[in-house]
């Protein structure tokens, strides 16, 4: 390849990749209006009817959730749930692959893969504590599924097992 040509790709490629690390990522911790950002939409935000913690019914002191389903590019049906503040605090998804976890984690990812590295997993069922982020996955060829959460922005009075992928 000449060198001119490389001096012109070479601030192109620059500049891609500085475009595509500027670019907003929706997940856990972000706000549930970037969850578009993460595929098209299937649902728009809508109030879930929420479970307390005793597994009672919803009532009018039950926490205030929403939720917005996304489907991926990949096909993958993302859900992503968010406080009254309208900040994502659990995740579920499922799909024939498995998703973009970077992606969807977020700022928990790392603390997620940190976790993972600790702890015994098995060949198509992973279950991961960490000190802040909770991901419970399965899955096999063209079948995933999974539940992630961050117990710190979990609402009050909010059970994460009436979660369903």
């Amino acid at each position: 390849m000449p060198v001119s040509n490389i001096r012109f790709f070479l601030p192109l490629a620059g500049l891609m990749l500085l475009l595509s690390s500027m670019s907003a990522q929706a997940g856990l911790g972000q706000p549930l209006s970037d969850a578009a950002q993460d595929g098209k939409p299937v649902s728009q935000v809508q109030r879930v009817a929420a479970q307390a913690a005793s597994g009672a019914a919803a009532s009018s002191n039950a926490p205030a959730v929403q939720s917005q389903t996304v489907q991926t590019p990949q096909g993958v049906t993302v859900t992503e749930y968010a406080n009254a503040a309208g900040t994502v605090f659990a995740i579920t998804w499922k799909g024939p692959f498995k998703p973009n976890l970077q992606q969807l984690l977020g700022s928990y990812f790392a603390p997620y893969v940190h976790a993972a590295q600790t702890q015994t997993q098995q060949l198509n069922v992973s279950q991961v504590a960490g000190s802040d982020i909770i991901v419970h996955s399965a899955g096999r060829m063209r079948g995933f599924l999974g539940v992630a959460w961050a117990p710190s922005l979990v609402p009050a009075g909010f059970d994460p097992a009436s979660l369903q992928p």
